[in-house]
């Protein structure tokens, strides 16, 4: 049963005189109905009293509505009844759900579906403005350990947001106790304040019990100022007279042979008869090595499926003479195992290789010595290719497995430092904005394009938690899975500017330019060296 309670939140007790009336409308269509306005302190006493491991994290949300979703969660699954936000008006007595035992919710309006939504593979987003749920519902349960699991997520979308519930939905061991629905039953109205053209579906399909009308008081919609636009015009101009040599998207195109890169996946790519070349480059790598080998030892995998291939260069240390050594003993366990040498002259102080002034001679040496791997070692009965750090310092055993079972032809996990921590590898993100306006140019420098790693630009596997599967721009090389197929055809590591970006950024770009589309798995985690 679904207990007789409706639930609002505000900062305070003092609710603004525009959202009166719809207020107004909930008490007024469910006199017998219990009202409970929640306030900031409310949830957080709440909180302290019912879910104290929970606390320093909701404290912590840097912004308010996070609390406000999280709250309404916790809220519904205390209590039950119905939560509603404070700009929904009521349009039917909600005692034609009193005796659901299912939690009910509804769509988003399908207009709603911006990129965010592709770059996540979602076809739809769940509402969490209007919910219905019987008390102590376990569903609300994943939903607070998705959050937990989501903690370093910039993005209120998916830290607390629709795209979190939705994902909980997706996901959720018993579909039969949640009753989903069209957007009309809850919010028929666009953020544009139309009705929307959604198809209506659901078991309670013909009711508009309520209409949110998208006050909007936590997003904002961005807008080119003059200043904004002289601001481009001058970080342009630099952009154009600073770039220097680069890799235009028709001419990356055009070396790309398609009858190769539009070859299938052979068979089931799961299958232990897929022929693995690991590829691994080694610079300054003497301290990893021995874990890196112990980790190659205990893969889950055919052995005489998997050849191996290092390459060094430029290193300052004894990597490798201990490579030459390491590759002996490996030999008798793998189908083969060799150790290419690669000097590119980009030598530096492994301690200082972070610093922007050098990471794009840094780049260009990495993405020469992952294209000689590719031309040296990379035999013709190859199926895929697996890029590895050497500094890698744990992933499970069943890694190549997984990699594999997503049946796509360029796949990255998630690099961290500690398990369940935050994303060591940058380098894999999705974008939530490709205008290149001023903001974008401010951060481009001699053709290469470095944003801050806080940027609002660009999502990484911090913020992707909620999901298990998400479209890639850039990706990673501490791990990275590529059909043989893809650099066959030709999709590289550009050595020179593609797109303003280099190495293993650049390479997700052109391959994704060129229909491959990287994805990545932001909850399979593999752990690299701190350093």
């Amino acid at each position: 049963m679904i207990p007789k309670i409706i639930h609002q939140t505000w900062r305070d007790e003092n609710i603004p005189d525009n959202y009166l009336e719809l207020v107004d409308s909930w008490k007024r269509l469910n006199p017998d109905w219990e009202y409970r306005l929640w306030t900031d302190n409310d949830l957080d006493t709440m909180v302290v009293e019912h879910f104290p491991e929970f606390l320093d994290q909701f404290r912590a949300y840097p912004n308010p509505v996070q609390r406000a979703d999280a709250g309404r969660y916790m809220v519904l699954y205390l209590h039950g009844g119905v939560y509603a936000d404070l700009d929904t008006r009521c349009n039917e007595p909600f005692d034609l759900l009193w005796d659901e035992e299912r939690i009910v919710l509804a769509h988003e309006p399908l207009e709603h579906l911006y990129e965010y939504c592709r770059v996540r593979q979602m076809d739809h987003l769940l509402f969490n403005g209007t919910m219905v749920s019987p008390k102590d519902h376990p569903f609300w349960l994943s939903v607070f350990e998705a959050m937990e699991r989501a903690r370093h997520s910039r993005d209120v979308m998916d830290s607390t947001g629709p795209v979190l519930l939705t994902n909980c939905v997706k996901q959720y061991s018993d579909p039969d106790s949640l009753c989903i629905n069209s957007c009309q039953l809850f919010n028929p109205l666009t953020k544009q304040k139309v009705e929307s053209e959604a198809d209506v579906f659901g078991d309670y399909a013909g009711h508009r019990l309520s209409t949110h009308y998208w006050f909007g008081t936590w997003y904002q919609d961005w807008y080119e100022t003059p200043l904004r636009r002289f601001k481009k015009i001058v970080r342009k101009t630099r952009y154009h007279l600073t770039r220097g040599e680069y890799l235009s998207r028709s001419e990356a195109r055009s070396l790309v042979d398609r009858t190769v890169l539009d070859i299938p996946l052979n068979g089931s790519a799961s299958a232990d008869d897929q022929n693995i070349q690991v590829l691994i480059p080694a610079r300054d790598a003497e301290p990893f090595l021995e874990r890196c080998v112990e980790l190659l030892r205990a893969l889950d995998y055919p052995k005489d499926k998997i050849k191996i291939a290092f390459c060094e260069g430029d290193s300052v240390d004894n990597t490798w003479d201990r490579l030459q050594a390491l590759c002996a003993e490996l030999r008798t366990e793998f189908a083969d195992v060799i150790c290419l040498k690669k000097e590119t002259g980009a030598s530096f102080n492994r301690e200082k290789r972070w610093k922007p002034k050098l990471q794009k001679k840094r780049r260009i040496g990495l993405a020469k010595v992952r294209n000689h791997l590719i031309d040296n070692a990379l035999d013709g009965e190859a199926n895929w290719a697996l890029w590895i750090d050497a500094d890698v310092c744990d992933y499970p055993p069943d890694i190549l497995k997984r990699l594999l079972h997503e049946r796509e032809k360029i796949v990255v996990p998630n690099c961290v430092l500690e398990p369940g921590g935050a994303c060591y590898d940058l380098n894999s993100f999705t974008v939530t904005d490709e205008r290149r306006d001023s903001g974008y140019y401010k951060y481009v420098r001699n053709g290469l394009y470095a944003p801050p790693g806080e940027s609002p630009r660009r999502l990484h596997f911090n913020d992707l938690r909620s999901s298990e599967r998400v479209e890639l721009f850039g990706v990673g090389g501490t791990m990275l899975l590529v059909h043989a197929s893809v650099h066959r055809a030709g999709i590289r590591f550009p050595e020179i500017p593609y797109c303003d970006l280099l190495e293993t950024e650049g390479f997700g770009y052109w391959a994704r330019d060129c229909g491959v589309i990287p994805i990545g798995l932001p909850n399979v985690e593999i752990r690299h060296v701190r350093s």
